[in-house]
């Protein structure tokens, strides 16, 4: 799947709190669809953060016990 405003794929990043996808928000509801359909458990921060008049940008926290090369997959295929 690929970022609306960078052109650039979707990348699902690691941290000590778990994976997450830090995306624009126009993006948001294709990708927790995605998650939805294949049973992936996630959250979506609620606050979006636009710098410099960017388009504003969202994290979506996927669960810690997931595969976040899994989800990478997913949306890499979509």
């Amino acid at each position: 799947m690929t970022d609306t405003a960078t052109r650039q794929p979707i990348r699902v990043s690691d941290s000590l709190a778990g994976p997450y996808i830090r995306l624009p928000v126009a993006s948001l509801e294709k990708v927790r669809k995605l998650l939805l359909e294949n049973n992936i458990p996630h959250w979506v921060e609620h606050h979006a953060i636009s710098v410099d008049g960017r388009p504003p940008v969202i994290v979506i926290n996927i669960g810690k016990a997931v595969d976040s090369r899994h989800v990478q997959e997913l949306l890499d295929a979509a």
